[in-house]
């Protein structure tokens, strides 16, 4: 077949457009002709259902006819139009009534005949309904939809062609902050990201919500991971494929962790307050700006949209956190996580408490080279987080009790004039209120590491019904001979989950006098205890 001279249309057989410009302009899919066929006598045969040697697979497979039907009529497939991709001025809203002839990817292949009734096709190179097995890449049904659960297409044939979130259902569904036990390993959900605490998700490269592995797989289902990831899927098995062929020796992949300052407690024997910079700890996603992209303490890159970060300092590193508001922890997380560089970054703010690279600088100098900055670049999606003098030991309980009437997490204090360093320091202290709540033991979770053979956590379910694990605060002595099943236990939290759970619980021990577990109504965070008692 002859080259054309026009340019093919980078949306191929899913354009829709119908304005002649575009369509005089690029090569479409009913452009390309049927080729002829030549018998063996040398004739043509334009009628190519009389006795055919050689007839295109379209028109082969979309027929079926026999060598002794005289009818030459040519049948071309309609369908109608759907896409993706935004219509421009001069398309038509409504594609519901355009019809458009289209011939198969591969209607120049050929197909022999042996008999009157038995047709011959030879295999295609290209295909839409399933994907190659020689790269390893997962069969689907259908194409996955561009705009997947944003899209807002409801005509049948779009729905039909397309595959969205609803089409494909997990075999077990976890709510949103929930965790299970698989096979020994721990799976949770944190809005659209799974984790699994096996090494093999660990390990992987992909964006926390791109990430999967066998466990999984197993208890989600491979057809639902594979929609979830997507492309990425396709990718991790062709890579697995290709290493079964030419097995590669084992190389052990490091992420380049970022050293940030972290904080101690506050505790009765720390150093007088008086004079220190307090500030709300704020419940968000901590993360470190390097002059071109934000990235976590573990090394993996948050997928910020470009307007997110326009106008951030290139020449200035900045410590902070990626917060969505008080008590809206696992919506930050499900947003930065993600990705996807969505609109729901429209909901997070860069709070900025720190300039590490101007570590050499005191404290105060380090935030009046922030503040001038974003003086002079009003930056709408950055807050510099305010700092208050402290001035006396009651005035930071003061505080403390202020934020945590206000829905907050707790109180940051800053030792005067000090400089950033790269670990955990007693130049910073954290300070929050706990809460004690009682549960009832229903089994153990085995311990790993230097646990292995004791119990690495307790599984106990609230008052409500709500189960979860707790493993902080069990001494050795409480994981060699744990408390009975059935037990009531007295465990702290911090505040109650998106589900209903509480966040960073910690084992204080058993409530001897308790026969059933009470759960804690936090006056501070109300909607969510009702949630929890749901």
């Amino acid at each position: 077949m002859a080259t054309s001279s026009k340019p093919k249309c980078k949306y191929w057989e899913t354009c829709y457009r119908k304005d002649p410009t575009h369509i005089s302009s690029f090569l479409h899919p009913g452009d390309v002709q049927t080729p002829k066929t030549i018998a063996s006598d040398g004739t043509d045969n334009e009628n190519v259902d009389d006795d055919p040697k050689t007839i295109p697979v379209a028109i082969a497979t979309k027929k079926r006819k026999s060598a002794d039907d005289s009818d030459d009529e040519t049948v071309t497939k309609k369908t109608k139009r759907t896409t993706g991709w935004d219509m421009s001025d001069s398309e038509p809203e409504d594609d519901d009534t355009s019809d458009t002839k289209t011939t198969e990817a591969n209607a120049g292949a050929k197909v022999t005949t042996s008999s009157s009734d038995s047709v011959t096709a030879s295999t295609p190179t290209n295909t839409t309904a399933t994907t190659s097995t020689t790269t390893g890449t997962p069969a689907l049904k259908k194409p996955k939809c561009k705009y997947w659960d944003k899209c807002f297409r409801k005509n049948a044939v779009h729905l039909k062609t397309f595959l969205h979130p609803d089409d494909v259902k997990a075999k077990h569904t976890i709510a949103d902050g929930d965790s299970v036990d698989v096979d020994k390993y721990q799976i949770k959900r944190t809005g659209d990201s799974y984790y699994c605490t096996c090494v093999g998700w660990k390990t992987q490269s992909n964006p926390v919500d791109k990430r999967t592995c066998k466990h999984l797989k197993e208890y989600l289902g491979e057809e639902f991971e594979n929609v979830r990831l997507g492309e990425y899927a396709a990718r991790r098995s062709r890579r697995l494929s290709a290493a079964a062929e030419e097995p590669q020796p084992t190389k052990t992949k490091s992420k380049a962790m970022i050293q940030v300052l972290l904080a101690h407690k506050y505790t009765d024997d720390s150093e007088d307050p008086k004079g220190w910079w307090m500030s709300e700890k704020l419940d968000g996603v901590r993360a470190w700006w390097d002059g071109y992209k934000f990235r976590s303490r573990l090394g993996n890159k948050f997928y910020a949209p470009k307007w997110f970060t326009k106008d951030f300092p290139t020449d200035m590193e900045l410590d902070g956190e990626l917060f969505a508001g008080r008590g809206m922890f696992q919506s930050a997380v499900s947003i930065v996580k993600s990705s996807e560089t969505d609109e729901r970054w429209k909901k997070i703010t860069f709070h900025v408490f720190d300039a590490p690279n101007l570590k050499t600088l005191g404290f105060e100098k380090r935030m009046e080279a922030i503040e001038d900055y974003f003086y002079q670049h009003k930056v709408p999606t950055v807050k510099v987080v305010d700092q208050t003098k402290c001035k006396s030991k009651d005035h930071l309980l003061s505080e403390l009790k202020r934020i945590n009437q206000s829905g907050g997490e707790g109180v940051m204090i800053r030792k005067p004039n000090s400089k950033y360093e790269n670990c955990r320091s007693k130049t910073l202290l954290k300070l929050k209120t706990f809460h004690d709540a009682e549960a009832r033991v229903i089994g153990y979770r085995p311990g790993k590491g230097n646990n292995t053979g004791v119990v690495g956590a307790l599984r106990v379910q609230m008052a409500n019904g709500k189960e979860f694990a707790v493993g902080s605060g069990l001494k050795d002595a409480d994981r060699r001979k744990p408390p009975k099943k059935g037990s009531i236990i007295v465990y702290r939290f911090q505040e109650y989950s998106n589900s209903g759970t509480p966040r960073f619980p910690t084992y204080v021990g058993i409530a001897a006098d308790k026969t059933e577990p009470k759960d804690c109504i936090l006056e501070s965070n109300k909607d969510l205890a009702a949630k929890a008692d749901s």
